[in-house]
């Protein structure tokens, strides 16, 4: 039985659809809908929802920066996105230094489609077993910022794996000694 819930998990996450740097809106939105966009993104997941209250944190401690009147642009949201995606395992600290990354406009649509490429290409790397690279069409390692490249790919990395983990513990709890 806790199988079964593993590989629905398994084939829950091969559902994951992360919006590249295009895809995202054009305009500002607000921290409501920034929320939502990162919601139904990592729904697959099953991280805990972002909230406009997370969003307001991270706009106080200064890790994501608000375009104008409470809106934040295509690089807000890949921050919110980013910050999402690593609070499940890092310290906000860990990720205020990693989001600098997307700080110069020239690299930040890069190093974010970098970061979902990375991000898709492990998810289903490691969720159907293979064992060779999937190849995703895109941006490639060789021209995103070179010392950025191997630190997200081992970020991403443990953040798939930790999630893994947890939905096979939760699925199947280990069995008490003496029982």
């Amino acid at each position: 039985m806790a199988q079964s819930a593993v590989t629905t998990y398994i084939t829950q996450l091969q559902q994951l659809a992360i919006p590249r740097w295009a895809d995202l809106p054009a305009f500002p939105v607000y921290a409501e809908q920034a929320a939502d966009i990162v919601n139904k993104a990592f729904a697959p997941f099953g991280f805990a929802a972002v909230t406009t209250s997370d969003i307001n944190y991270w706009v106080k401690q200064k890790v994501v920066t608000e375009a104008s009147k409470k809106k934040f642009d295509q690089k807000g949201i890949a921050a919110i996105m980013a910050i999402a995606f690593f609070s499940e395992v890092y310290p906000l600290s860990d990720i205020h230094a990693g989001v600098t990354l997307l700080s110069k406009p020239a690299e930040a649509a890069r190093i974010y489609d970098f970061f979902v490429l990375t991000t898709l290409n492990n998810v289903h790397r490691y969720a159907t077993n293979f064992q060779q690279d999937i190849v995703i069409p895109g941006q490639t390692e060789g021209q995103i910022v070179a010392m950025s490249a191997p630190i997200i790919q081992i970020a991403v990395l443990s953040v798939i794996q930790k999630a893994i983990v947890h939905h096979a513990l939760v699925a199947e709890p280990v069995a008490k000694e003496g029982k």
